[in-house]
């Protein structure tokens, strides 16, 4: 697992002409490098990622132009390659086990994903957290066994509250 300094998502997004509407975001790649929309794309398993985060009850968006839809990135891999999770500091001020659900349900998804293969199965999860006090953020690349990933939850509050 890696953790860095990330840009500013709220200001990104706006420079990009992108609205934030909600604090936990579905990224789209090459956020951090675009020049334009043009360049964005959701990766493949960002629709499904969405739609089972929103089944839990979570408020989750699929960052995207108002009046377009992004394309798909298909990635060949043996792993499973999750979009880029933004998680906004007021979501884990004011619901802080959200975050807990979230990597819940990816984890019960991908443990039937992966339900019946000899190897457990690595997936790369990148999430974005919005630090509480300085309202910067930093990004948390998580490259492992799927079972990993329910105990990610404490690190990232960690990082929020620094």
């Amino acid at each position: 697992m890696t953790v860095t300094e990330y840009i500013d998502v709220r200001e990104r997004a706006s420079t990009l002409g992108l609205l934030l509407g909600s604090e936990l975001v579905i990224l789209p790649r090459h956020f951090d490098s675009a020049i334009s929309n043009a360049d964005l794309c959701h990766e493949a398993e960002a629709t499904t990622v969405r739609k089972l985060l929103l089944e839990a009850g979570l408020n989750v968006q699929q960052l995207q132009p108002a009046e377009t839809r992004l394309p798909s990135a298909v990635q060949k891999s043996s792993d499973w390659i999750a979009p880029t999770v933004f998680v906004g500091s007021m979501l884990l001020t004011q619901n802080p086990y959200a975050i807990q659900v979230a990597l819940g349900v990816l984890n019960s998804y991908l443990a039937d994903l992966f339900k019946g293969r000899l190897s457990e199965g690595g997936v790369k999860l990148t999430l974005v957290i919005e630090q509480s006090r300085t309202k910067t953020c930093r990004r948390m690349i998580y490259e492992g066994p799927w079972s990993g990933i329910k105990d990610l939850a404490p690190l990232l509050k960690q990082l929020h509250d620094e």
